[in-house]
């Protein structure tokens, strides 16, 4: 029992999860029993998942909302690991029969940022070979590239599917007592909530791509593939608007290379917190 608390609060619920008939109602998820008289980390737990909340419900196509987006789920994983730290969330969660599902769902978002961070490392390579291509004038390897990088946009459309399975209300082992019902109800909106972020983070990441694509057909890159296609074995200077066909690739790496980084940490986040819950539900003897 964490000493100094003599109320309780709860995280507010999720606009899937307010019904009448919602499995946090039928559950009492939100009974309103853990122990805490505003504890500056549920506190602030609740303020980052409102915080993704309010963010991913405007989504942009651009990679810079996406760089932020995952900024706020790292904080929201980061306040997560901190409430893992309390002592009667270690104490219910080592006891909670619901516990293996919450880990279970940590196990698979690990999994889609795994795949999601090797997904957007091939991309960031498709982008040093087309701007290859284009200094070199190059038209079937960038053709080639851009194809590949369609592929990419295909695998993250499968990874942001995949997700589907937690971004909805699992339903929990029924709790035994009030506090462990809000303790796993905490942890279950939290995992909810990343994973409806994530998914439109991953839909904003194939947007930029498609859109990317069919822009080459309309925009300056049909007249780099014509004037490729006419004059592949010039060694000319390359003109402005060629030179500004290559910085727009320059930029997109870049962006892709900080979502990569970005991703990478979200990643190591769900590692640790997993850990953690490991180590919570199978204590050493």
């Amino acid at each position: 029992m964490v000493p100094g608390f003599s109320r309780s609060i709860s995280l507010p619920l999720s606009p899937s999860r307010s019904g009448k008939n919602s499995r946090a109602a039928s559950h009492h998820v939100r009974s309103a029993s853990l122990p805490c008289q505003s504890h500056p980390i549920i506190s602030n737990l609740g303020e980052q998942i409102q915080a993704i909340r309010s963010f991913s419900a405007n989504p942009e196509a651009s990679f810079v909302w996406i760089e932020v987006g995952l900024g706020q789920i790292e904080a929201v994983l980061a306040s997560l690991q901190e409430f893992l730290y309390l002592g009667q969330t270690q104490e219910t969660l080592s006891q909670a029969a619901s516990t293996d599902s919450v880990l279970e769902d940590f196990l698979i978002l690990a999994d889609i940022y795994s795949s999601f961070v090797s997904t957007i490392a091939t991309l960031k390579q498709h982008q040093a070979e087309i701007q290859s291509a284009l200094r070199r004038a190059d038209k079937i390897c960038l053709v080639s590239a851009l194809k590949s990088q369609r592929f990419v946009e295909k695998e993250i459309a499968q990874l942001t599917y995949s997700l589907k399975n937690i971004s909805k209300s699992r339903p929990l082992a029924l709790a035994s007592n009030a506090s462990e019902a809000e303790i796993t109800g905490i942890m279950a909106e939290a995992v909810s909530t990343t994973a409806v972020a994530s998914m439109e983070l991953f839909s904003g990441v194939v947007a930029i791509l498609s859109a990317a694509a069919s822009s080459t057909k309309t925009s300056s890159m049909t007249w780099l593939f014509r004037k490729l296609a006419l004059n592949s074995s010039s060694n000319s200077r390359v003109s402005d608007e060629e030179f500004g066909v290559a910085e727009k690739f320059e930029q997109l790496e870049v962006y892709v290379g900080n979502v990569e980084s970005c991703s990478e940490r979200v990643f190591r986040r769900l590692i640790n917190l997993r850990v953690s819950l490991l180590n919570i539900s199978t204590p050493l003897l």
